[in-house]
């Protein structure tokens, strides 16, 4: 089905009664004047039911730019009335077989939405006739119309809709229904200059614009919806430079009128005060940060206890939460102190982190996931990290280490960021140390190292722990999965010849535990 202008012009013609046989032609009327007409050799599906019985199930017509016809001959009794269903589209495989029962929209619909575009009409009262019967096609799935306004500069490679359920349940009377049984799916939309096009069965949903360009993916979390059959909701999306904003839309066309969706609207567990430089998050005050990546960091660790969680102060524990820590270089003692806990934030565990059960089928899932951090924040993610300081170890398919010499802090002579340069913008690294546990086999047990002038020339990092770790959302896949999974995680190194502060992004280890820093979306 093909992009083009549709006058509708229903013609009302003379059915006239028949006693020898006539090829039953359907002239079609698609309702609401969209862009789409049919084009010749699209195909519908047919069924005749007439006082007789079913003379016809499903049986395929093709277009020939007038109308739908076949090989389908009307009945001989021309004074029996019939009821005629049809819907686009059809293909061969259904011919004759019966109406189809689910639809499913391309998960793909970057060449074109027509194939997802699902379409049904009924007529009552038909009589055989000489002419072609005029009957009027719904839409029975809804379409969303993204106009994506670019203030970047560079182009998008493409945007998709993650959160949807892609399959619909098709009644008798072929009107779709979403299927609740259905698992989501992230749906690619079809460009068309700066707008793109999205067509999806009607649900409630609350979905997730994600757009990707130069390798980078940027996402905006949309405001719950709830779709109707046969009509359009508009986006108006901003592309910036480092996020992209979702805002209320204009005016509605073609379709039916079905409303506006935008950005998710921030719920009750937090409140923003960016420029004063703080955000409540359960009515816990956090300080947060806009660094040179253009982005909105927490510029302490989070100090949130899911519900079911307990802290522990011991790291042989499998808690999943633990209390933040002193060290001498060789005791360690928990601290359990309200005032540095609200400092420096909990260590957490990745499935705390993600609030949710991690396995080697699932755990590359959960990339840029909220989790328990406040809504309209994530947990970062491995691009989040290289954005910031331009050095990660390699990941699945690559030959080496990822460089970005264009991140805010990457520096020449450290060859990724450093410490000092995130800390003089404010970022307060926080030097928390670890619990370590390497996999499932290994106990936990806090890091014990601290900082000396051997290793660092920063005088009031001195005495510090040595190994801090920011917890990362992107799964890399270990040599063993069976008893550890690894996730990209921003990493200080003191050295030598790295005396203010390594950073770059290296692995973390599934049942470790690391200082949780959000970002904003």
């Amino acid at each position: 089905m093909g992009v083009a202008v549709l006058t509708l012009a229903a013609c009302q013609k003379h059915e006239s009664q028949v006693t020898t046989d006539y090829l039953v032609r359907v002239e079609p009327v698609i309702t609401r004047a969209t862009e789409t007409n049919f084009e010749t050799g699209d195909a519908i599906g047919l069924s005749i039911t007439r006082a007789a019985g079913v003379y016809a199930v499903n049986t395929l017509l093709t277009y020939d730019g007038t109308a739908f016809s076949g090989q389908l001959k009307w009945y001989e009794e021309g004074a029996d009335a019939a009821t005629l269903k049809a819907y686009y589209p059809a293909s061969l495989a259904d011919e004759g077989i019966r109406n189809p029962t689910t639809f499913t929209v391309d998960t793909d619909q970057s060449a074109g939405t027509s194939a997802s575009d699902f379409m049904s009409a009924v007529k009552e009262n038909v009589l055989p006739s000489a002419n072609a019967v005029s009957m009027v096609f719904k839409h029975q799935l809804s379409r969303l119309v993204i106009k994506v306004k670019n203030n970047a500069d560079y182009t998008l490679d493409q945007l998709v809709l993650k959160g949807a359920v892609p399959t619909a349940a098709i009644a008798d009377d072929l009107t779709a229904t979403v299927d609740e049984q259905a698992e989501a799916a992230d749906i690619k939309a079809f460009a068309d200059g700066d707008t793109y096009y999205v067509i999806l069965p009607a649900q409630k949903v609350a979905l997730t614009a994600a757009v990707t360009a130069a390798g980078v993916e940027m996402t905006q979390k949309l405001a719950e919806a709830t779709l109707a059959p046969g009509k359009q909701y508009t986006i108006n999306m901003i592309v910036n430079p480092t996020d992209i904003q979702v805002v209320l839309s204009g005016e509605i066309e073609n379709w039916g009128d079905g409303g506006e969706i935008g950005a998710e609207e921030p719920s009750t567990n937090v409140e923003e005060h960016l420029e004063e430089g703080y955000f409540l998050y359960e009515d816990v005050r956090y300080n947060v940060v806009k660094l040179k990546d253009g982005k909105w960091w927490m510029a302490q660790g989070l100090a949130f206890v899911p519900e079911g969680k307990t802290p522990s102060a011991d790291p042989a524990e499998a808690a999943g939460i633990w209390y933040p820590y002193e060290s001498n270089g060789t005791d360690v003692s928990a601290v359990t102190d309200a005032e540095v806990i609200a400092k420096v934030g909990y260590l957490y565990d990745f499935q705390t982190a993600f609030s949710v059960e991690l396995t080697p089928d699932n755990f590359k899932d959960f990339e840029a996931t909220q989790g328990i951090c406040p809504d309209g924040w994530h947990i970062p993610s491995r691009q989040d990290f290289l954005d910031l300081v331009g050095l990660s170890n390699k990941a699945d398919g690559e030959t080496g280490n990822k460089e970005n010499k264009e991140a805010a802090y990457y520096d020449e002579a450290y060859g990724a960021g450093k410490v000092t340069a995130l800390d003089a913008d404010g970022f307060n690294w926080g030097f928390t140390g670890s619990v370590n546990r390497t996999n499932a086999n290994t106990t936990g047990a806090y890091q014990k190292l601290v900082l000396d002038a051997s290793v660092c020339s920063v005088e009031q990092y001195l005495g510090k722990k040595r190994l801090t770790y920011l917890l990362g959302s992107t799964g890399f896949t270990p040599t063993n999965t069976a008893i550890n999974l690894q996730f990209f995680s921003l990493m200080n190194t003191f050295s030598s010849s790295y005396k203010e502060g390594r950073l770059s992004v290296s692995y973390g280890n599934l049942y470790s535990g690391y200082e949780l820093r959000c970002v904003r979306n």
